[in-house]
């Protein structure tokens, strides 16, 4: 089973038994090319809602692929972390809930801030604002399991 460390941020992949270490190690594999996918495709429309550049640095035809890949490179990753999900302890799945639960928390707190704010700034917030403000609410909320219920033992 999973051990979670650096105070909730992180599983010990030694820990892990040769399956659920390749299903995870997998997972993380397809989730960073997806995300080395997804930096490319904000390079071409612009980063937190700034104006695309004018010459994109990739043809179109190539950026459509590298888009369709970002999609299926994540929908694989996805794939492997639900075998690895699935062969997990009662404890590390709390985790993980609670984790998620933290960055719904984060979306609802930081992203209604973001929102109400924004006017006064004359900023608009799109999608990655959003997805940052969940991102941080994960955070917390691995955080607050870690100090819960890993820490005190």
């Amino acid at each position: 089973m999973a051990k979670i460390i650096h105070k909730g941020m992180w599983v010990d992949i030694s820990s892990l038994n040769p399956i659920d270490r390749k299903n995870f190690i997998k997972s993380f594999i397809f989730f960073f090319s997806a995300s080395l996918c997804l930096g490319f495709h904000l390079g071409h429309i612009g980063f937190l809602g700034e104006q695309a550049p004018e010459n994109p640095f990739i043809a179109e035809p190539w950026l459509l692929a590298i888009r369709v890949g970002m999609i299926l490179l994540s929908l694989m990753g996805a794939l492997y972390y639900k075998k690895f999900y699935d062969a997990q302890d009662d404890l590390y799945k709390s985790y993980h809930n609670t984790t998620l639960a933290g960055g719904a928390y984060g979306f609802l707190i930081f992203g209604l801030l973001l929102t109400v704010l924004s006017p006064y700034f004359n900023y608009d917030p799109n999608f990655y604002e959003f997805f940052c403000a969940f991102a941080l609410g994960t955070i917390v909320g691995a955080y607050y399991f870690y100090r819960r219920y890993i820490a005190e033992k």
